[in-house]
């Protein structure tokens, strides 16, 4: 075969069976927020790698025992397969064109059984002078006679092409209707090009939107450069990765490469990075439970304008490839394969996690605002016998007595659990200043706090006015990302400038839904993990889908 020669060989007999990615178009499985099942039965979830790139090198990785090789193939999995080399670089023919977006304001939110809740919003909004929309986010799956329902209906109004125009219009709305607004972005166009592949010998395969490529056998694909978990724009580097991989146009128009990878290979390549390995076995089980019903939950509710219904950072979660498992980890998959965490109505529960609850886990909207969820509701992290002793903090309002040496030990002082239980640092004024954008600061004062003491309402005072923060992230974020909102404030000052704030707080991370370093405590002491998800998740019940 000469170089710079297209050779589309079908491989494939008509007789083989193509797992649920396989068909004509190929760009609308990229960009559907369906569910794809593997012939194994086991969902197929797409995952971004790196993107906004020029060039990607997609290359065979051949752990021993497996058998060298990358399928390359145009039309997916059943489709016609290329004979190529180990090494390809993809490029885009020309300039690819990125997605064009309207830009709509939420007012208000239900599911599809609450139809009439909706239309009874979208009059109102009628009466007030907008043009309500309704878009349906999330997704639903049927599997062995069960339905999961995880869609939500969002309201919406106000459409613009400018994105900050829509943010200015939803603070407008927000303000004047005393309501919280947030941006729903609806897809007018998907993003465009030619993908271009040349492997080490020249052989060249072109084709519109996307390419797809998988490992003979047993092997792996390997990419380069992928964006380290921290998020895109960071250092990047090469992995490894199971399943296939397809090169698409991103949201801007450049290269991006995802990871379609079945949910048990996923979960095993996140896990070590969401719970060490060295977590109890039944702490693993649980983790693997919560990440199982995170990863379902998540699909069709994010990454709207992507070629891809997760990303592989924090914002979704940490995904490092394949490389990354460990036998502990894998077994807890694999323990709990196909197990979900249900609402009584059947509907998912959003099982978000945190490292370390400090004590107390909290409520959901107290934290992040939005509707209040039954089963993400603050509560002391202890065991029943220790609950007594603990009484006085079954809401935390003395914060600096919860923070003080306690009479009974929360399940998250696991031996495990590192130095987060409690912890002092030191926050300068410039810090303050910097985020508070009033001038020179006087005070800083926690205004309102949730049921666990975490500070979701704080005041900065300066020199031009004053600064309300609302929101246990924002108001980490305003004091240097402090581990955790729960916390007591020593204003130190310079005649009435601050100086400094000596903060002394507790646990890592948002306290909402089960806190890991608690659930290893909860193993220590003998609890399996279905007591554990129980604790942490109230009223939900276990339930095997596949």
């Amino acid at each position: 075969m000469t170089a710079r020669v297209l050779a589309l060989l079908a491989l494939v007999s008509s007789s083989a069976r193509g797992d649920e990615l396989s068909g004509a178009d190929k760009q609308r499985i990229v960009w559907s927020t369906r569910f794809a099942w593997t012939r194994d039965g086991l969902p197929m979830v797409t995952v971004r790698i790196t993107e906004g790139r020029d060039e990607i090198t997609v290359a065979a990785e051949t752990p021993t025992g497996a058998t060298p090789g990358v399928r390359v193939l145009p039309d997916g999995e059943g489709g016609a397969e290329v004979a190529g080399g180990n090494l390809w670089k993809v490029r885009l023919e020309g300039v690819g064109e990125p997605v064009k977006v309207r830009w709509h304001v939420i007012v208000d939110r239900g599911t599809p059984a609450e139809p009439d809740t909706l239309r009874a919003a979208a009059a109102t909004w009628r009466e007030r002078g907008f043009v309500p929309h309704t878009f349906e986010i999330g997704t639903v799956f049927g599997i062995r006679g069960e339905v999961i329902d995880g869609r939500q209906i969002v309201l919406a109004v106000s459409p613009k092409s400018d994105e900050t125009a829509a943010r200015a219009e939803a603070r407008t709305i927000a303000a004047k209707f005393a309501i919280e607004t947030a941006l729903h972005p609806e897809v007018i166009e998907r993003s465009r090009g030619v993908v271009v592949a040349r492997d080490e010998r020249g052989v060249v395969v072109k084709n519109d939107g996307v390419i797809w490529f998988a490992p003979v056998a047993k092997g792996l694909l390997a990419v380069e450069p992928a964006d380290k978990s921290n998020g895109p724009g960071g250092p990047s580097e090469r992995r490894t990765y199971a399943g296939q991989v397809y090169v698409t146009i991103d949201a801007q128009g450049k290269l991006a490469a995802v990871n379609a990878v079945p949910e048990d290979k996923l979960l095993a390549g996140l896990l070590p990075a969401e719970m060490g390995a060295f977590a109890p076995p039944e702490a693993l089980k649980a983790q693997a439970v919560a990440a199982r019903n995170e990863l379902i939950a998540k699909v069709g509710t994010r990454h709207f304008t992507d070629p891809y219904r997760l990303c592989a950072s924090v914002h979704c979660q940490v995904y490092a490839g394949a490389g990354k498992e460990d036998p502990r980890t894998t077994a807890a998959v694999d323990a709990t394969r196909g197990e979900v965490l249900v609402r009584p109505d059947g509907r998912l529960v959003d099982s978000v996690y945190s490292g370390s609850c400090g004590g107390h886990t909290e409520d959901n909207d107290r934290a992040w605002g939005g509707t209040p969820d039954p089963a993400l509701r603050g509560h002391l992290d202890a065991a029943p016998e220790d609950e007594k002793a603990l009484a006085r903090f079954a809401t935390v309002t003395d914060v600096p007595g919860f923070l003080a040496p306690l009479p009974a030990r929360p399940y998250c002082t696991s031996v495990r659990g590192g130095s987060a239980f409690r912890w002092t640092t030191r926050v300068p004024a410039a810090t303050v200043e910097a985020s508070g954008g009033v001038g020179p600061v006087s005070d800083v004062a926690v205004v309102t706090r949730g049921v666990s003491g975490r500070a979701v309402h704080l005041k900065i005072v300066g020199e031009r006015g004053v600064k309300e923060i609302h929101g246990e992230l924002e108001i980490r974020r305003a004091l240097g990302m402090l581990k955790s909102a729960l916390f007591t404030l020593v204003v130190v000052r310079d005649g009435a400038r601050l100086k400094e704030l000596v903060v002394s707080g507790g646990g890592h991370g948002h306290g909402i839904g089960m806190c890991q370093t608690g659930a290893m405590g909860m193993a220590e002491r003998g609890r399996d993990y279905k007591e554990i998800l129980r604790h942490y998740y109230r009223n939900a019940a276990l339930r095997k889908l596949y």
